[in-house]
């Protein structure tokens, strides 16, 4: 018993941390992506000698695709469908081989079976999140090159 609270604090230092580096790798990938799509589109825009012109070029093709990507972060399910896919597979190993080495080692049988069902019901709780997104996803046509957002 003795064993599981520095594991249990180990493996939450490690997930807390990953976490931190995740959320601020994501948050500068999309500050430089909105940087780079507002200089993109001040260039653009100087380009036009009148007001008229800015109203023909937004009106057209080019000028409708050039307004929607003002929105750089759109919602792709098929991202978040094989996010969901990729964590809950991770932690549906990671608890299966917590449980695996249960009897593997002296004195932390608690821990690794503790360690071992929360990876499970957590690796599986994604697993379910990803269907059900998908699920959703096709009811609502956003799969199978209805939406049109492909990345």
């Amino acid at each position: 018993m003795e064993v599981l609270g520095p594991m249990i604090g180990t493996v939450g230092i490690m997930v807390v941390i990953g976490w931190i580096v995740r959320i601020v790798a994501t948050s500068r990938r999309q500050t430089k992506m909105a940087a780079l799509q507002a200089e993109m589109q001040e260039k653009l825009l100087d380009k036009f000698g009148s007001s008229e012109e800015v109203i023909r070029y937004l009106e057209s093709d080019a000028g409708r695709q050039f307004l929607d990507t003002a929105s750089f972060e759109r919602a792709n399910p098929y991202k978040r469908i094989l996010g969901s896919i990729q964590t809950g597979l991770i932690l549906t190993l990671a608890g299966a081989a917590f449980l695996f080495l249960r009897g593997q080692l002296t004195d932390a049988d608690d821990a690794f079976v503790f360690l071992g069902a929360i990876g499970l019901a957590l690796g599986l709780g994604f697993l379910l999140s990803a269907v059900a997104t998908f699920v959703l996803s096709k009811n609502w046509g956003l799969v199978n090159g209805e939406s049109g957002d492909e990345d």
